[in-house]
């Protein structure tokens, strides 16, 4: 197992489910993926074209994780590897292709739908398990119920998964990504429109990372001046006031420290649902972040609060998840 491939999956947190039909497409449709944010993807084995497309698009793309789905045997498990995927997917349980991959080390993550499958893969060592047909197998209810006696299993849902469903996976602490292909319309590979492919390859993204901005603050030389600025505000426009250990809270908008913060007059707050998945996105676009502004949930060790390493009009910026007590 490559953990620390796993690791980016889990931090790219969408992988895309490939179906190449004419073979023409294998770059431009992965450029499109790529470029839309998604720099991960899993090409099935639904047509003779796969193996051709790997290759393909490990030479164009070499950064980006390709591994091959729809595995049902040991020969396509070997046409894969050859071809250069990083990972396999089966869609159910598989053990001769489960043998095969242990015997290459080769990362594999079997499909289950059931906990006896569940037992049947931890017994062969495999604890990265494709949760599949997931809608339609319970969904995330069943992947919650789930939890409490395989809390070890990380699941990558697949099938029935969307824009409009994909927070029920991914805010789940047993789910590694989601994958599927909503951002791949029939008619706009057809049309090889891949500048729509793109645009909603990021709004995908856009979507799972669920960027809002929460509050702004703003800096003071003393609590009386935060305080003085707290009590102006609420008085103009009626805001409840919240005082907090650093700072007050004018409603949830703003933001009045008690003292100089990070950035000159202040920062920006922008939640996002996954800050970590956050990180890894906005590193790719060139952005760093001040490691010791790092705080963790307590119980999950989850990443919940992180400085950028940047300043913007004289504001830095942090991302939060709600978990952390303002």
């Amino acid at each position: 197992m490559n953990h620390s491939m796993i690791e980016r999956i889990s931090d790219i947190g969408i992988v895309p489910v490939v179906k190449i039909s004419d073979p023409h497409d294998s770059i431009p449709l992965a450029k499109a993926l790529y470029e839309g944010g998604l720099d991960v993807a899993e090409i099935t084995f639904r047509t003779a074209y796969a193996p051709q497309a790997i290759k393909e698009i490990r030479e164009a793309l070499p950064d980006m994780c390709i591994g091959a789905g729809t595995i049902s045997s040991i020969e396509q498990a070997e046409a894969a590897f050859q071809a250069g995927a990083s990972f396999l997917v089966t869609p159910g349980w598989n053990e001769p292709v489960v043998r095969w991959c242990a015997d290459h080390e080769l990362t594999v993550i079997p499909g289950v739908s059931s906990a006896s499958e569940i037992e049947t893969a931890l017994s062969y060592g495999c604890s990265i398990l494709k949760f599949f047909p997931a809608q339609s197998s319970g969904g995330a209810q069943k992947l919650k119920d789930l939890y409490g006696p395989y809390a070890q299993v990380k699941f990558l849902p697949t099938g029935g998964i969307n824009e409009s469903n994909l927070h029920d996976y991914l805010s789940l602490p047993n789910v590694l990504a989601v994958g599927g292909s909503f951002m791949l319309a029939n008619e706009d590979i057809q049309a090889k429109d891949w500048e729509k492919v793109c645009n909603k390859t990021k709004q995908a993204v856009q979507t799972m990372l669920g960027y809002e901005l929460i509050h702004i603050g703003i800096n003071h030389e003393s609590q009386a001046e935060a305080k003085k600025s707290t009590d102006t505000l609420c008085s103009l426009f009626g805001f409840p006031c919240y005082h907090k250990p650093k700072s007050y809270f004018a409603g949830r908008g703003f933001e009045l420290l008690h003292q100089k913060g990070p950035g000159k007059h202040g920062h920006i707050a922008i939640y996002t649902p996954y800050p970590k998945r956050a990180m890894y996105h906005l590193s790719k676009q060139g952005i760093s972040f001040v490691q010791d502004s790092i705080t963790r949930n307590k119980h999950t060790n989850q990443i919940n609060f992180v400085y950028l390493d940047m300043d913007l009009a004289g504001f830095g910026i942090h991302l939060i998840h709600p978990d952390v007590k303002m």
